[in-house]
């Protein structure tokens, strides 16, 4: 009987506490509090969207240089023995 007792007093308190939280979003300030919540959370999901973006186009850009670097320090081998072969002559 206890477990019965107490599942139905938190059911009653959520009642209770929904229709409050209705009753609530019938005030205009709580309205208006509400509505500059979601446009702080849109501004701050597109602005978390953008710095996202800077990170991933920052580290694709590191490893491209990466490859780049190797790319040149070959070539300057390259053109180090060709130098040393054609000089020889």
């Amino acid at each position: 009987m206890g477990v019965v007792k107490s599942v139905l007093l938190r059911r009653v308190k959520w009642v209770v506490v929904g229709s409050a939280a209705i009753a609530a979003t019938r005030f205009y300030y709580v309205q208006e509090m509400l509505a500059v919540l979601i446009l702080f959370a849109l501004l701050f999901g597109c602005i978390a969207a953008v710095v996202l973006f800077l990170f991933i186009l920052d580290r694709a850009a590191e490893a491209m240089l990466g490859f780049v670097v190797l790319g040149a320090q070959l070539l300057v081998r390259y053109a180090h023995q060709r130098r040393a072969v054609s000089e020889s002559r």
